[in-house]
């Protein structure tokens, strides 16, 4: 793709978004299932406009089944856990002037709670992904750029257009920095000039060596990958890995196998098919000759 989108687009998604928050009496901010960096680092982006607004807000997230439990662990361990709700004890809270705010995700079936995208009477929607079957129906703003690296780069820009005084804390910088360096893999693929502005959360005291911790994994979840990778196999440029079900909180293998397989010469595609509740779940990665997207 051709980086398409302007910064004067930027700011005025950034003064309607601005708009649409102080006209709330509070905001829902909501990623996709099994959320990872970039979902959590755009929410807590959001989180910080909403801050800023002085209209509250509160990000709803299954905790239980995430995928990244260690930079949610640091928010936690920082006290702010007051900011994070199980998305059933959202529902109760919802009223008709509620705002919610769709991050990293524009399909209704992947939400963390359709329940709650079905309660909310006004929809925001930040994402990157390619549009695609089952989208959200219109939205009251979309801030839609296919172009960008990650939500968090977009969630990024618009803070940089805030207002008031911006007054990001190092903790929200790391976790945006997170949600792009997991999305560009450390800024290796699909970055654009823009993407390298958001080196503006540096100077707001995100620290990449810290960043590049919450990137670990334990032994087990090291061995379970290294076991997927091994038995792949290479048909037609692509390589495709197959596992029975792994063990519970073990679904963080799955990316990691699939961007592991990108680092073998000729591999343009990797596949990765985990068993899954009777069904299957797959994660797809290219170097860009390819759009598994679409396949």
């Amino acid at each position: 793709g051709v980086e398409k989108r302007s910064k004067v687009r930027s700011r005025i998604v950034a003064d309607q978004l601005v708009k649409l928050i102080k006209e709330a009496d509070h905001v829902v901010i909501m990623g996709h299932r099994m959320s990872d960096l970039d979902a959590i680092g755009s929410a807590e982006g959001v989180l910080r406009i909403c801050k800023m607004c002085d209209v509250p807000a509160v990000i709803a997230i299954n905790s239980e089944a995430t995928l990244a439990g260690p930079l949610l662990k640091t928010f936690l361990d920082a006290g702010e856990g007051h900011d994070f709700i199980a998305p059933d004890q959202t529902l109760d809270v919802i009223t008709p002037n509620t705002l919610l705010i769709v991050v990293d995700t524009y399909q209704k079936r992947l939400l963390e709670s359709q329940q709650i995208y079905e309660k909310c009477k006004r929809v925001v929607v930040i994402d990157h992904h390619r549009m695609a079957v089952g989208h959200i129906d219109n939205p009251t703003l979309i801030y839609h750029e296919p172009y960008a690296s990650s939500a968090s780069e977009l969630v990024c820009e618009l803070l940089q257009f805030m207002p008031k005084e911006n007054n990001i804390t190092p903790l929200e910088a790391q976790a945006l920095l997170a949600g792009i360096m997991l999305d560009t893999r450390s800024f290796a693929l699909h970055v654009g000039v823009r993407t390298f502005e958001a080196a503006w959360l540096r100077s707001r005291g995100a620290q990449t060596a810290d960043t590049k911790l919450l990137f670990n994994t334990s032994k087990e979840e090291y061995e379970a990958r290294a076991h997927i990778v091994e038995a792949a196999y290479i048909y037609k440029g692509c390589a495709i890995a197959l596992s029975d079900e792994l063990e519970a909180g073990m679904n963080v293998v799955l990316p990691m196998a699939a961007n592991d397989l990108l680092t073998i010469n000729g591999v343009d595609a990797s596949f990765v098919a985990v068993a899954k509740n009777d069904g299957v779940n797959i994660s797809a990665r290219s170097m860009g000759a390819l759009n598994v997207q679409v396949i």
